[in-house]
């Protein structure tokens, strides 16, 4: 298969494979993520339609190159890997390159205002983030917004640690138009120090740079007005993005019904937090031997697998969400940098155990493109009992690099309360991080 045949496969699998909407878009320099709104979930479903209905070998590591943003650059790497040792371990995926949200869009509205401060430090707030709450539906789902979640945890820990009241301002007895009302009356009265935040549909906001396959997308951003009344100016820390937006397609994507939300704060009440409240904060927050985001989608693997109705067609599906929630795992960098901002900064350890992190979240994706490939196959009804062991050994794999990334951040905290002579009550974690430091 040459180049120009190539292209013309991938376009007849978008077209008819993946019933794409935005298959006007294409052409040999279209952009995957820009142009045809190719997220991270669909590049892998698209590559596992390439490779299960027109028997073109596609290396795993394709979902992560840097050199692969248009279709031409994502045929012609296909090209040079046809016939390739297939045996090579593919497990090791890095980041998707156009993936550019950040953790946890709650989380990162507050901390925004804190990092715009001398008076204290944001990384210790993240403390509550790698393995903050995740949603298993009762019908094995994997969903990282739900409406039984609840953010009390975070708003009250960021009063004790930096002395700033969250105060709810929406409404949940109120309608729509009126939670609306009460948002433009904050922000025609809102004060240079204060921050508003607004839970909107991201999926309607199709402008935006970064696309992602999710309908509906809950998020957080935070709002001010502009000297232009048609246009508010929309700052998103966990995209990194900010700018106008017409104040008519917010509103729209305020009044979505899947979305419901919004909380105001003042930067003015910052104050510097306690080492003490940091150290409750951690042992508050700190899990040595359960993993809250593989302990679910292993649960949600197993029902799949001992379901008799599919047999697995339906596990990618259900996984769907693991990109927005493995980025999470990175909050574990947050914790070596503190710990070892004050205690001294080993630069080669601590890129070690960034590239131990980067694995856990790498892997996440492994399982993903085996689930989708595997739900593939069950739609056929041909053989997923390989595919499931493998998942299932793929997650025995995170359970033991996560604890052994915990194991030495417990470590690092111990020497850290040392150094400022504090106590704690944490237990040390069972397993060790020194062997496979050593080996690293």
């Amino acid at each position: 298969m040459n180049l120009d045949s190539l292209i013309t496969t991938i376009k007849h699998v978008l077209t008819h494979d993946m019933k794409s909407q935005h298959v006007r878009n294409f052409s040999p320099t279209a952009r995957l993520n820009e142009d045809l709104y190719i997220d991270s979930v669909l590049l892998m479903q698209m590559l596992i339609q390439l490779e299960l209905s027109y028997d073109i070998e596609v290396p795993e590591s394709a979902i992560s190159q840097d050199d692969v943003k248009t279709v031409e650059s994502l045929a012609r790497f296909i090209l040079s890997h046809q016939g390739a040792n297939q045996d090579e371990d593919n497990t090791h995926v890095q980041e998707v390159p156009f993936e550019d949200i950040k953790v946890h869009c709650f989380v990162s509205c507050l901390c925004e205002s804190i990092k715009a401060s001398p008076k204290v430090d944001h990384r210790p707030f993240y403390f509550g983030v790698w393995d903050a709450d995740v949603v298993v539906t009762k019908e094995y789902t994997l969903a990282y917004h739900d409406e039984s979640l609840s953010h009390d945890f975070f708003i009250q820990w960021y009063k004790r640690i930096y002395g700033v009241e969250v105060t709810p301002w929406y409404d949940n007895t109120k309608t729509k138009a009126q939670n609306i009302a009460e948002l433009e009356n904050l922000l025609d009265n809102a004060t240079a120090s204060q921050n508003i935040m607004v839970m909107l549909d991201m999926y309607l906001l199709p402008e935006r740079e970064n696309k992602f396959n999710q309908n509906p997308f809950p998020h957080y951003v935070m709002l001010k007005k502009t000297d232009n009344q048609q246009r508010w100016f929309m700052f998103d820390p966990d995209f990194r993005w900010e700018g106008e937006v017409e104040r008519t397609d917010v509103i729209n994507a305020i009044t979505s019904p899947h979305v419901a939300g919004g909380y105001l704060f003042d930067s003015n009440d910052i104050v510097p937090s306690s080492l003490e409240t940091i150290t409750q904060y951690f042992e508050a927050t700190f899990l040595p031997e359960h993993n809250v985001l593989t302990d679910a989608i292993r649960k949600i693997v197993v029902a799949h697998r001992d379901n008799p109705n599919g047999k697995g067609a339906y596990l990618g599906e259900a996984l769907k969400q693991i990109p927005v929630l493995s980025i999470r795992k990175y909050a574990y960098e947050h914790g070596f940098a503190y710990f070892w901002r004050d205690i001294g900064f080993p630069e080669v350890t601590f890129e070690l155990w960034c590239d131990e992190i980067e694995k856990l979240v790498s892997t996440y994706k492994a399982i993903q493109y085996r689930a989708i490939k595997l739900s593939e196959l069950a739609k056929e009804s041909k053989e997923t009992a390989p595919l499931f062991e493998e998942i299932l050994r793929l997650l025995d794999e995170q359970d033991s690099t996560e604890k052994q990334i915990k194991s030495k951040l417990n470590d690092v905290y111990c020497e850290w309360l040392a150094f400022h002579q504090l106590h704690t009550k944490a237990e040390p974690c069972l397993t060790s991080a020194c062997d496979l430091e050593a080996a690293l």
